[in-house]
Protein backbone atom coordinates (compact mmCIF):
# COMPACT_ATOMS: atom_id res chain seq x y z
CA UNK A 1 0.00 0.00 0.00
CA UNK A 2 3.14 2.34 0.69
CA UNK A 3 4.69 1.65 -2.24
CA UNK A 4 1.34 1.97 -4.38
CA UNK A 5 0.79 5.20 -2.68
CA UNK A 6 4.33 6.50 -3.75
CA UNK A 7 4.30 5.85 -7.26
CA UNK A 8 0.42 7.04 -7.55
CA UNK A 9 2.07 10.59 -5.40
CA UNK A 10 4.86 10.56 -8.12
CA UNK A 11 2.87 10.19 -11.03
CA UNK A 12 0.66 12.83 -9.69
CA UNK A 13 4.21 15.30 -9.22
CA UNK A 14 5.37 14.56 -12.89
CA UNK A 15 1.79 14.81 -14.02
CA UNK A 16 1.69 18.28 -12.62
CA UNK A 17 5.26 19.20 -14.06
CA UNK A 18 3.79 18.30 -17.11
CA UNK A 19 0.77 20.55 -16.36
CA UNK A 20 3.25 23.71 -15.90
CA UNK A 21 5.24 23.47 -19.31
CA UNK A 22 8.02 21.72 -17.87
CA UNK A 23 7.82 18.77 -20.07
CA UNK A 24 10.06 19.32 -23.90
CA UNK A 25 7.43 20.23 -26.39
CA UNK A 26 9.07 17.09 -28.26
CA UNK A 27 9.10 13.64 -26.66
CA UNK A 28 13.26 13.03 -26.00
CA UNK A 29 15.27 10.52 -24.51
CA UNK A 30 13.05 10.72 -20.77
CA UNK A 31 9.89 10.36 -22.11
CA UNK A 32 10.90 7.27 -24.44
CA UNK A 33 12.98 5.55 -21.25
CA UNK A 34 10.93 2.79 -18.87
CA UNK A 35 10.94 5.18 -16.21
CA UNK A 36 8.93 7.86 -18.02
CA UNK A 37 6.86 5.20 -20.23
CA UNK A 38 5.25 3.93 -16.71
CA UNK A 39 4.88 6.97 -15.04
CA UNK A 40 2.10 8.21 -18.06
CA UNK A 41 0.72 4.62 -17.79
CA UNK A 42 0.01 5.01 -14.19
CA UNK A 43 -1.23 8.86 -14.56
CA UNK A 44 -3.43 7.39 -17.46
CA UNK A 45 -6.01 5.78 -14.89
CA UNK A 46 -5.22 8.36 -12.20
CA UNK A 47 -9.23 9.76 -11.55
CA UNK A 48 -10.64 13.71 -11.46
CA UNK A 49 -10.42 13.36 -7.82
CA UNK A 50 -7.11 12.63 -7.70
CA UNK A 51 -5.58 16.09 -9.26
CA UNK A 52 -5.04 19.39 -8.61
CA UNK A 53 -7.96 21.83 -9.24
CA UNK A 54 -5.07 23.37 -11.94
CA UNK A 55 -4.54 19.33 -13.32
CA UNK A 56 -7.91 18.89 -13.46
CA UNK A 57 -8.85 22.11 -15.14
CA UNK A 58 -5.48 20.93 -17.94
CA UNK A 59 -7.15 17.93 -18.73
CA UNK A 60 -10.43 19.42 -18.88
CA UNK A 61 -9.08 22.08 -21.60
CA UNK A 62 -7.05 19.28 -23.46
CA UNK A 63 -10.28 17.28 -23.81
CA UNK A 64 -12.38 19.92 -24.91
CA UNK A 65 -9.17 21.18 -27.20
CA UNK A 66 -10.82 21.53 -31.18
CA UNK A 67 -10.20 18.34 -33.03
CA UNK A 68 -9.94 17.32 -36.73
CA UNK A 69 -10.48 13.87 -37.42
CA UNK A 70 -7.61 13.40 -40.61
CA UNK A 71 -8.82 9.86 -41.06
CA UNK A 72 -12.31 8.87 -40.65
CA UNK A 73 -13.97 6.66 -43.02
CA UNK A 74 -17.42 6.26 -44.51
CA UNK A 75 -19.51 4.24 -47.44
CA UNK A 76 -22.56 5.88 -48.35
CA UNK A 77 -25.44 4.20 -48.47
CA UNK A 78 -26.51 4.62 -52.07
CA UNK A 79 -22.58 3.83 -53.13
CA UNK A 80 -22.59 0.43 -50.88
CA UNK A 81 -26.33 -0.90 -52.39
CA UNK A 82 -24.47 -0.42 -55.73
CA UNK A 83 -21.07 -1.64 -54.62
CA UNK A 84 -22.51 -4.72 -53.00
CA UNK A 85 -24.29 -5.67 -56.00
CA UNK A 86 -21.38 -5.33 -58.68
CA UNK A 87 -19.44 -7.18 -56.24
CA UNK A 88 -21.75 -10.24 -56.02
CA UNK A 89 -20.79 -10.30 -60.23
CA UNK A 90 -16.61 -10.12 -59.46
CA UNK A 91 -15.49 -10.75 -56.46
CA UNK A 92 -15.23 -14.56 -54.57
CA UNK A 93 -17.46 -15.23 -52.08
CA UNK A 94 -15.03 -15.32 -49.25
CA UNK A 95 -13.46 -12.33 -50.16
CA UNK A 96 -17.35 -10.62 -50.30
CA UNK A 97 -18.20 -12.31 -47.07
CA UNK A 98 -14.79 -10.45 -45.44
CA UNK A 99 -15.61 -7.08 -46.37
CA UNK A 100 -19.22 -8.07 -45.69
CA UNK A 101 -18.76 -9.36 -41.93
CA UNK A 102 -15.48 -7.04 -41.81
CA UNK A 103 -16.31 -3.76 -43.40
CA UNK A 104 -19.62 -3.17 -44.64
CA UNK A 105 -21.95 -4.32 -41.65
CA UNK A 106 -18.60 -4.17 -39.33
CA UNK A 107 -20.55 -0.42 -37.86
CA UNK A 108 -23.68 1.26 -38.70
CA UNK A 109 -21.65 4.67 -38.38
CA UNK A 110 -20.10 3.81 -41.52
CA UNK A 111 -23.43 4.09 -43.51
CA UNK A 112 -25.93 5.74 -41.24
CA UNK A 113 -25.71 9.30 -40.41
CA UNK A 114 -27.85 9.08 -37.68
CA UNK A 115 -25.56 6.51 -35.92
CA UNK A 116 -22.93 8.80 -36.90
CA UNK A 117 -24.34 11.57 -35.30
CA UNK A 118 -24.95 9.86 -32.27
CA UNK A 119 -21.91 8.29 -32.56
CA UNK A 120 -19.59 11.91 -32.73
CA UNK A 121 -22.13 13.95 -30.09
CA UNK A 122 -20.13 13.21 -26.99
CA UNK A 123 -16.78 14.72 -29.02
CA UNK A 124 -17.69 18.46 -28.74
CA UNK A 125 -15.74 19.89 -31.14
CA UNK A 126 -15.01 17.81 -33.25
CA UNK A 127 -15.50 17.53 -37.43
CA UNK A 128 -13.98 14.42 -39.96
CA UNK A 129 -11.79 14.28 -43.37
CA UNK A 130 -13.94 11.51 -44.98
CA UNK A 131 -12.24 8.63 -46.92
CA UNK A 132 -13.64 6.35 -49.06
CA UNK A 133 -13.29 2.81 -46.63
CA UNK A 134 -12.43 -0.62 -48.46
CA UNK A 135 -12.29 -2.22 -51.34
CA UNK A 136 -9.98 -0.28 -53.53
CA UNK A 137 -11.95 0.87 -56.58
CA UNK A 138 -9.66 -0.87 -58.90
CA UNK A 139 -10.89 -4.44 -57.09
CA UNK A 140 -14.54 -3.86 -58.24
CA UNK A 141 -14.31 -3.94 -61.81
CA UNK A 142 -12.78 -3.27 -64.98
CA UNK A 143 -11.01 0.17 -65.48
CA UNK A 144 -14.30 2.12 -66.44
CA UNK A 145 -16.69 0.35 -63.41
CA UNK A 146 -13.96 1.63 -61.25
CA UNK A 147 -14.16 4.99 -63.01
CA UNK A 148 -18.18 5.01 -62.69
CA UNK A 149 -17.61 4.18 -58.82
CA UNK A 150 -15.35 6.84 -57.86
CA UNK A 151 -17.49 9.68 -59.79
CA UNK A 152 -20.32 7.99 -57.70
CA UNK A 153 -18.39 7.95 -54.36
CA UNK A 154 -16.96 11.39 -55.06
CA UNK A 155 -19.99 12.95 -55.74
CA UNK A 156 -21.74 12.07 -52.30
CA UNK A 157 -18.84 12.93 -49.99
CA UNK A 158 -18.68 16.07 -52.06
CA UNK A 159 -22.37 16.67 -50.90
CA UNK A 160 -21.83 15.36 -47.16
CA UNK A 161 -19.09 18.00 -46.97
CA UNK A 162 -21.65 21.02 -48.53
CA UNK A 163 -24.71 19.52 -46.64
CA UNK A 164 -23.43 19.17 -43.19
CA UNK A 165 -19.76 21.87 -43.25
CA UNK A 166 -19.73 22.06 -39.37
CA UNK A 167 -19.53 17.66 -38.93
CA UNK A 168 -17.18 17.15 -42.05
CA UNK A 169 -14.26 19.64 -43.39
CA UNK A 170 -13.60 17.55 -46.44
CA UNK A 171 -12.83 14.56 -48.19
CA UNK A 172 -10.69 12.92 -50.09
CA UNK A 173 -11.21 11.27 -53.40
CA UNK A 174 -11.34 8.70 -54.65
CA UNK A 175 -9.96 7.12 -57.40
CA UNK A 176 -9.73 4.46 -59.76
CA UNK A 177 -5.64 3.46 -59.97
CA UNK A 178 -6.06 0.80 -62.70
CA UNK A 179 -6.13 3.04 -65.29
CA UNK A 180 -4.33 6.62 -65.29
CA UNK A 181 -5.79 8.21 -67.56
CA UNK A 182 -9.45 7.58 -65.91
CA UNK A 183 -7.67 8.40 -62.27
CA UNK A 184 -6.32 11.58 -63.60
CA UNK A 185 -9.87 12.61 -65.37
CA UNK A 186 -11.50 12.22 -61.90
CA UNK A 187 -8.75 13.95 -59.77
CA UNK A 188 -9.13 16.71 -62.00
CA UNK A 189 -12.85 17.05 -61.17
CA UNK A 190 -12.94 16.41 -57.69
CA UNK A 191 -10.06 19.07 -57.27
CA UNK A 192 -12.04 21.78 -59.77
CA UNK A 193 -15.59 21.11 -59.55
CA UNK A 194 -15.94 19.21 -56.22
CA UNK A 195 -13.92 21.01 -53.38
CA UNK A 196 -11.51 17.69 -52.60
CA UNK A 197 -8.51 17.98 -50.50
CA UNK A 198 -7.11 15.62 -52.46
CA UNK A 199 -6.53 11.80 -52.98
CA UNK A 200 -6.67 8.55 -51.44
CA UNK A 201 -4.34 6.44 -52.77
CA UNK A 202 -3.06 2.20 -52.20
CA UNK A 203 -0.54 1.47 -50.93
CA UNK A 204 -0.38 -0.88 -54.27
CA UNK A 205 -2.22 -0.98 -57.11
CA UNK A 206 -3.06 -4.53 -57.85
CA UNK A 207 0.25 -5.39 -56.94
CA UNK A 208 2.02 -2.46 -58.62
CA UNK A 209 3.76 -0.70 -56.80
CA UNK A 210 3.51 3.65 -56.37
CA UNK A 211 7.06 4.67 -57.42
CA UNK A 212 6.36 2.80 -60.77
CA UNK A 213 6.07 5.24 -63.39
CA UNK A 214 2.71 5.20 -64.18
CA UNK A 215 1.86 6.91 -61.20
CA UNK A 216 3.57 10.26 -61.84
CA UNK A 217 1.31 12.39 -63.71
CA UNK A 218 -0.87 11.78 -60.00
CA UNK A 219 1.32 12.70 -57.80
CA UNK A 220 2.78 15.59 -60.03
CA UNK A 221 -0.43 16.83 -60.22
CA UNK A 222 -1.63 16.80 -56.49
CA UNK A 223 1.90 18.06 -55.55
CA UNK A 224 1.22 20.93 -57.75
CA UNK A 225 -1.89 21.73 -56.21
CA UNK A 226 -0.58 21.49 -53.15
CA UNK A 227 -3.09 18.84 -52.12
CA UNK A 228 -2.65 15.49 -50.08
CA UNK A 229 -2.13 12.02 -50.66
CA UNK A 230 -3.98 9.93 -48.21
CA UNK A 231 -2.21 6.49 -47.85
CA UNK A 232 -3.92 3.34 -47.07
CA UNK A 233 -2.87 -0.03 -46.79
CA UNK A 234 -4.13 -2.84 -48.88
CA UNK A 235 -3.04 -6.76 -48.80
CA UNK A 236 -5.56 -9.41 -48.75
CA UNK A 237 -5.63 -13.33 -47.62
CA UNK A 238 -4.27 -13.65 -50.89
CA UNK A 239 -0.70 -12.80 -50.03
CA UNK A 240 0.56 -15.77 -48.18
CA UNK A 241 2.76 -15.76 -45.15
CA UNK A 242 4.84 -18.17 -46.80
CA UNK A 243 6.56 -19.04 -50.09
CA UNK A 244 5.35 -22.50 -48.94
CA UNK A 245 1.94 -21.82 -48.66
CA UNK A 246 -1.14 -20.60 -50.78
CA UNK A 247 -2.81 -18.02 -48.23
CA UNK A 248 -2.31 -15.86 -45.21
CA UNK A 249 -3.76 -17.55 -42.20
CA UNK A 250 -4.47 -16.02 -38.53
CA UNK A 251 -5.33 -13.10 -40.50
CA UNK A 252 -1.91 -11.68 -40.38
CA UNK A 253 -2.58 -10.36 -43.84
CA UNK A 254 -4.46 -7.26 -42.01
CA UNK A 255 -2.86 -7.34 -38.26
CA UNK A 256 1.31 -7.62 -39.73
CA UNK A 257 0.68 -7.30 -43.51
CA UNK A 258 -0.98 -3.63 -43.28
CA UNK A 259 1.69 -1.73 -41.66
CA UNK A 260 4.51 -3.56 -43.55
CA UNK A 261 2.21 -2.55 -46.81
CA UNK A 262 2.45 0.75 -45.12
CA UNK A 263 5.40 0.89 -44.85
CA UNK A 264 6.84 -0.33 -48.01
CA UNK A 265 5.26 1.55 -49.90
CA UNK A 266 6.78 4.61 -47.72
CA UNK A 267 9.89 3.01 -48.22
CA UNK A 268 9.77 3.09 -52.11
CA UNK A 269 8.91 6.55 -52.54
CA UNK A 270 12.05 7.52 -50.83
CA UNK A 271 14.34 5.32 -52.02
CA UNK A 272 13.02 5.42 -56.03
CA UNK A 273 13.86 9.03 -55.56
CA UNK A 274 10.25 9.90 -55.81
CA UNK A 275 10.58 12.06 -52.49
CA UNK A 276 13.82 13.85 -53.69
CA UNK A 277 12.07 14.65 -57.03
CA UNK A 278 8.86 15.84 -55.69
CA UNK A 279 9.90 17.79 -52.43
CA UNK A 280 7.13 19.58 -51.88
CA UNK A 281 4.52 15.86 -51.90
CA UNK A 282 2.18 15.83 -48.57
CA UNK A 283 1.71 12.08 -47.88
CA UNK A 284 -0.37 11.16 -44.93
CA UNK A 285 0.11 7.77 -44.55
CA UNK A 286 -2.54 5.52 -42.45
CA UNK A 287 -2.21 3.56 -38.81
CA UNK A 288 1.06 6.02 -38.03
CA UNK A 289 3.17 5.25 -41.34
CA UNK A 290 3.06 1.24 -40.44
CA UNK A 291 6.50 -0.09 -39.25
CA UNK A 292 8.66 3.11 -40.69
CA UNK A 293 8.61 4.89 -36.97
CA UNK A 294 9.46 1.56 -35.15
CA UNK A 295 11.91 0.43 -37.39
CA UNK A 296 14.23 3.59 -38.83
CA UNK A 297 17.15 2.51 -37.56
CA UNK A 298 16.57 -0.28 -40.11
CA UNK A 299 15.87 2.07 -42.79
CA UNK A 300 18.93 3.88 -41.91
CA UNK A 301 21.24 1.43 -42.76
CA UNK A 302 21.35 -2.22 -44.60
CA UNK A 303 20.99 -3.31 -48.63
CA UNK A 304 18.49 -0.39 -48.83
CA UNK A 305 20.36 2.20 -48.01
CA UNK A 306 23.85 0.71 -49.98
CA UNK A 307 21.60 0.45 -52.79
CA UNK A 308 20.98 4.31 -52.65
CA UNK A 309 23.36 5.78 -50.64
CA UNK A 310 25.21 7.20 -53.73
CA UNK A 311 21.86 8.55 -55.75
CA UNK A 312 20.00 10.40 -53.07
CA UNK A 313 22.01 13.31 -51.66
CA UNK A 314 20.09 13.39 -48.31
CA UNK A 315 20.17 10.10 -46.08
CA UNK A 316 17.11 8.22 -46.38
CA UNK A 317 15.69 9.26 -42.81
CA UNK A 318 15.50 12.64 -43.82
CA UNK A 319 13.01 12.00 -46.51
CA UNK A 320 11.28 9.74 -44.39
CA UNK A 321 10.53 12.37 -41.96
CA UNK A 322 8.78 14.38 -44.58
CA UNK A 323 5.96 12.41 -44.66
CA UNK A 324 2.96 12.84 -42.29
CA UNK A 325 1.01 10.30 -40.50
CA UNK A 326 -2.09 9.75 -38.04
CA UNK A 327 -2.47 8.68 -35.07
CA UNK A 328 -4.97 5.68 -35.64
CA UNK A 329 -3.56 3.00 -33.29
CA UNK A 330 -6.12 2.06 -31.60
CA UNK A 331 -5.25 2.54 -28.24
CA UNK A 332 -1.53 1.78 -27.96
CA UNK A 333 -0.05 4.82 -26.56
CA UNK A 334 3.58 3.32 -26.42
CA UNK A 335 2.99 3.18 -30.43
CA UNK A 336 1.67 6.80 -30.49
CA UNK A 337 5.18 8.16 -28.78
CA UNK A 338 7.49 6.50 -30.89
CA UNK A 339 5.05 8.07 -33.65
CA UNK A 340 5.46 11.41 -32.44
CA UNK A 341 8.88 10.81 -31.53
CA UNK A 342 10.19 9.99 -35.14
CA UNK A 343 7.97 12.19 -36.88
CA UNK A 344 7.52 15.14 -35.11
CA UNK A 345 4.28 17.06 -33.78
CA UNK A 346 4.34 19.24 -36.93
CA UNK A 347 3.83 15.89 -38.99
CA UNK A 348 1.11 13.89 -37.02
CA UNK A 349 -1.65 14.63 -37.51
CA UNK A 350 -5.09 13.33 -35.37
CA UNK A 351 -7.05 10.17 -37.21
CA UNK A 352 -8.94 7.49 -35.72
CA UNK A 353 -9.63 5.04 -38.78
CA UNK A 354 -13.41 5.45 -37.29
CA UNK A 355 -15.99 3.55 -37.61
CA UNK A 356 -13.51 0.44 -38.70
CA UNK A 357 -11.20 -0.07 -35.36
CA UNK A 358 -12.02 -1.18 -32.29
CA UNK A 359 -15.60 0.81 -31.16
CA UNK A 360 -13.54 3.21 -28.63
CA UNK A 361 -11.15 4.04 -31.59
CA UNK A 362 -11.82 7.89 -31.02
CA UNK A 363 -11.91 7.74 -27.33
CA UNK A 364 -8.19 5.74 -26.86
CA UNK A 365 -6.95 7.57 -29.42
CA UNK A 366 -7.80 10.81 -27.55
CA UNK A 367 -6.48 9.29 -24.28
CA UNK A 368 -2.99 8.20 -26.57
CA UNK A 369 -2.79 11.65 -27.35
CA UNK A 370 -3.36 13.23 -23.81
CA UNK A 371 -1.05 10.75 -22.42
CA UNK A 372 2.21 11.52 -24.54
CA UNK A 373 3.29 14.25 -23.02
CA UNK A 374 2.79 16.96 -25.40
CA UNK A 375 2.69 20.45 -24.85
CA UNK A 376 -0.72 22.13 -24.83
CA UNK A 377 0.73 23.94 -28.11
CA UNK A 378 1.88 20.99 -29.74
CA UNK A 379 -0.89 18.98 -28.70
CA UNK A 380 -3.40 21.70 -30.44
CA UNK A 381 -1.38 21.53 -33.72
CA UNK A 382 -2.00 17.39 -33.90
CA UNK A 383 -5.32 17.61 -32.59
CA UNK A 384 -6.39 20.04 -35.42
CA UNK A 385 -3.67 22.61 -36.05
CA UNK A 386 -1.85 20.86 -38.56
CA UNK A 387 -4.72 19.61 -40.62
CA UNK A 388 -5.91 23.30 -40.96
CA UNK A 389 -2.54 24.34 -42.04
CA UNK A 390 -1.59 21.60 -44.36
CA UNK A 391 -5.31 21.11 -46.01
CA UNK A 392 -6.22 25.07 -46.11
CA UNK A 393 -8.91 24.19 -43.65
CA UNK A 394 -10.50 27.05 -42.00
Amino acid sequence: MIRWRREHEGARARLAREVRGQVAPRLGAEASGLEATGYRRRARHLQPDDLSPAEASHMRKASHMRKIDAFAHILPRAYLDRLERQLEKTMTPSLLNYYREGVFSFDPVLTDLDARWRKVEPYGDYAQVLVLAVPPLEEIGPPGVAAEFARIANDEMADLMRRFPDRFAGFAAALPLSDVDEASRELERALTQLGALGAQMYTNVLGVALDDPRFEPLFTRLEGADRAVWLHPTRSAAWADYPAESRSDYGLWWSLGWPYETAAALARLVYSGHMERHPRQLVIAHHGGGMVPHFSARLAMGPGYRQVKDQLPLPPLDYFRRFHVDTALFGAPHAVRCVLEFFGSRHVLFGTDMPLGPASAVEATIADIDAAGLSREDMAAVYAGNAVRLLGLG
